[in-house]
C-alpha cells in the first residue's frame, strides 16, 4: 500500500484524501501551519501523525507527498521531498513565480521523482477528444472563460482573493483553463501576454485586492492568438473552451447537462455535435494517474508534469506582470531554462 503524505490541510487537502482513499492508498502523515486543522484531516483519513512541523513530518517514511499549500509555500516542501526521494503532486499554480518554479525543477531533476502538477483539466474525456480532433487541424484562435463566485458568495480561503499570495485570478483560477488550452493543441508554449483588470465588487472587502473582472490576450508559439475573460464574482462556476480555425470552429460543452459533456460546432463545412465519454482513454484522474505512475514507474500517465506545467506558469507571469507595465510582456524562448 502506497504511504502518503499531504502538506496543507485545507479544502484541496481533503478533497486529495479522499481520492487517495478511494485508491486504497494510506495518508500517513499531515503537515499544516494550523495544528488543528492537521490533526481534524488526519483523523479523517486514518493518519498517525498530524504536526505543524515540518521535521517531524518528513520523519515520516512516505512514497509520495501532496502539496496543497498557498502558491509562496512550494520551494522547502519540495526540497525536502526530493532529498528523500519522494514523489511530488503539486497543487496549481506549481510555483508563486518562475523563481521559485526554476528552483523546484532542480530539485526534482536532480533527484529523478515524478512529479505531476495538479491540472485536472487535462484528464477530462472532452479535452481530451478535442485535441485528437485538432491533431491534424490548422488552428488560428483559441477563447476561454472561467468564472467563479468569490465576490458574491465569499465562500473560499481568503488568500484567494489576495494578490501577494495567490497571484490574483490569474494564477489562481484562469490558470487550469489556460493550461488546458495548451494541452488541446499539443502543450504550446507561450511568446507574450497582456491582461487588465479592475477590482470593482466588494468595495468594503479592503483586505481583499484581487481583481473580479479580467480580459487577457497572449500568443502561443504554434502562432495561435488567445483571448481569456475571467470573472470572480459571478453566480455559477465553470469553464468555457473555444477554438477556431479556416475549416473549424469547435466549443468543449463541458457543462452539458442530461445531455452530457458534448464537442459542438462546425468541422470542415459539417455540423458537429458529439457526445464524449465519461471517463478518459486511460480510467484514472489526476489523482489516481499519479498514484498509479508511482506503483509502475509509467511517468507517461502523468499529463502534466512540473517541467511542462512551468510553461503555463510563464504564461501566467507574463499576463500578471503586464497588468502593472500597460503593454504586452514577452516570455523569454525557453522559460524553463
Amino acid at each position: 500500500m502506497l504511504k502518503i503524505g499531504i502538506t496543507g490541510a485545507g479544502v484541496m487537502g481533503n478533497r486529495h484524501q479522499e481520492r487517495i482513499a478511494d485508491y486504497r492508498a494510506e495518508v500517513v502523515a499531515v503537515h499544516d501551519v494550523h495544528l488543528p486543522a492537521a490533526q481534524e484531516l488526519a483523523t479523517k483519513g486514518g493518519a498517525k501523525v498530524a504536526t505543524d512541523d515540518l521535521e517531524q513530518f518528513f520523519d515520516v517514511e512516505m512514497d509520495g507527498l501532496v502539496i496543497t499549500t498557498p502558491p509562496p509555500v512550494r520551494l522547502e516542501p519540495v526540497r525536502r521531498a526530493c532529498e528523500r526521494g519522494i514523489h511530488l503532486m503539486i497543487e496549481k499554480p506549481p510555483a508563486l513565480n518562475m523563481t521559485e518554479g526554476r528552483a523546484c525543477l532542480a530539485q526534482i531533476e536532480e533527484a529523478g521523482v515524478i512529479a505531476a502538477v495538479s491540472f485536472q483539466l487535462r484528464y477530462g474525456s472532452i479535452y481530451e477528444r478535442l485535441k485528437e480532433l485538432l491533431a491534424d487541424e490548422t488552428v488560428h484562435l483559441v477563447h476561454t472563460v472561467c468564472t467563479v463566485d468569490y465576490y458574491l458568495s465569499f465562500r473560499m480561503s481568503p488568500w484567494f482573493l489576495q494578490r501577494r499570495i495567490s497571484g490574483g485570478p490569474i494564477a489562481e483560477q484562469a490558470i487550469h483553463i489556460l493550461d488546458c488550452a495548451r494541452f488541446v493543441m499539443g502543450n504550446t508554449k507561450p511568446v507574450q501576454a497582456h491582461a487588465i483588470g479592475a477590482k470593482n465588487m466588494a468595495p468594503d472587502r479592503t483586505e481583499f485586492d484581487a481583481e473580479n473582472a479580467l480580459q487577457m490576450m497572449y500568443e502561443l508559439d504554434n502562432g495561435v492568438f488567445g483571448t481569456h475573460m475571467n470573472h470572480c464574482g459571478t453566480k455559477g462556476n465553470g469553464f468555457e473552451l473555444e477554438v477556431i480555425g479556416p475549416h473549424l470552429r469547435l466549443r468543449a460543452d463541458a457543462q452539458g447537462g442530461r445531455n452530457g459533456d458534448r464537442i459542438v460546432g462546425h468541422l470542415h463545412g459539417n455540423e458537429f455535435n458529439e457526445p464524449v465519454p465519461t471517463e478518459n482513454s486511460l480510467g484514472l484522474d489526476k489523482y489516481h494517474a499519479w498514484l498509479r505512475a508511482i506503483e509502475t514507474g509509467d511517468r507517461s500517465l502523468i499529463r502534466s508534469n512540473f517541467e511542462d506545467a512551468l510553461h503555463t506558469l510563464a504564461l501566467v507571469e507574463a499576463a500578471v506582470t503586464s497588468q502593472d507595465t500597460g503593454g504586452f510582456v514577452k516570455v523569454g524562448s525557453s522559460p524553463i531554462e
